[in-house]
């Protein structure tokens, strides 16, 4: 059962030749394992994605995508996967494995953006599978390590994850303005805080101080903290942007942040 491409020719270019273009991160090369990545349209957020896939270990076999759910609501600590076999994209077909965690709800996953955005880059890299996995929000800080420790279950040493998230949306259509209208820098400082307690593995502090508001993956985020603590990997914050830089608009911008993992 394949999962099409949706959000191809809208969020990304369907033409494999200007997709290629965009995408294309050079040799894969580097130590990093997990990652943090944003999901809006590639002409936003390609940057970031490149840079996890350009420093990919060269031991990943595969990869669990852990999204939000921005189309069907997930109560508070439900885990969605998918009984999907492969992936389709304009460069071609991903192998994709279920996996034996949570419920599974295809449909939810075939309209997520969350998923789809990283699929040409793993089609482009040519080696590499797939799962996924849906979270949307936690309950509890205690259910963090919790969630962690079944998705680790699921992993082994080819396993890299890729934690889907956009930081703040901010603005009048984000019904989110909690520093006025002129607080783009806040905001970003905001972000960048909580960015810093996820890299420096304070999973707990980061989704305490990132969940009332419009950070939508804080929850995958936060789970992928504490799974690269459980794994002794190495934080760091990589490539920081916000939509601004491309549309000039600071009343309303989302802003993103690159967040990598790698071994020691």
């Amino acid at each position: 059962m394949e999962r099409y491409a949706k959000f191809q020719g809208s969020w990304y270019p369907d033409d494999p030749q200007l997709l290629e273009g965009m995408i294309d991160y050079g040799k894969r090369e580097g130590t990093s394992r997990i990652a943090v990545l944003p999901h809006s349209g590639l002409i936003f957020s390609s940057s970031h994605i490149k840079q996890y896939f350009s420093t990919l270990s060269s031991s990943i076999r595969k990869l669990i995508i852990i999204s939000p759910s921005h189309y069907f609501y997930l109560e508070p600590d439900m885990i969605v996967s998918s009984g999907f076999t492969s992936s389709a994209t304009p460069l071609g077909s991903i192998a994709t494995h279920p996996l034996d965690i949570g419920a599974r709800a295809d449909s939810a996953i075939q309209a997520e953006h969350g998923i789809e955005m990283f699929l040409p880059f793993i089609a482009h890299e040519g080696t590499l599978s797939v799962s996924y996995i849906l979270l949307s929000s936690l309950s509890s800080k205690e259910n963090i390590r919790k969630t962690a420790e079944r998705i680790l279950s699921l992993a082994d040493d080819e396993t890299g994850i890729i934690a889907s998230s956009d930081f703040t949306h901010y603005g009048p259509s984000y019904s989110y303005m909690p520093y006025g209208r002129d607080g783009y820098g806040k905001a970003v400082d905001a972000d960048m805080e909580i960015a810093r307690l996820l890299a420096s593995g304070n999973a707990e502090k980061a989704w305490e101080k990132g969940r009332n508001g419009t950070i939508c993956g804080i929850a995958p985020a936060s789970v992928a903290s504490c799974i690269a603590g459980m794994l002794n990997l190495e934080g760091s914050i990589g490539k920081r942007s916000t939509s601004a830089d491309t549309t000039g608009d600071r009343n309303e911008f989302v802003s993103y942040c690159t967040i990598l993992w790698r071994d020691r």
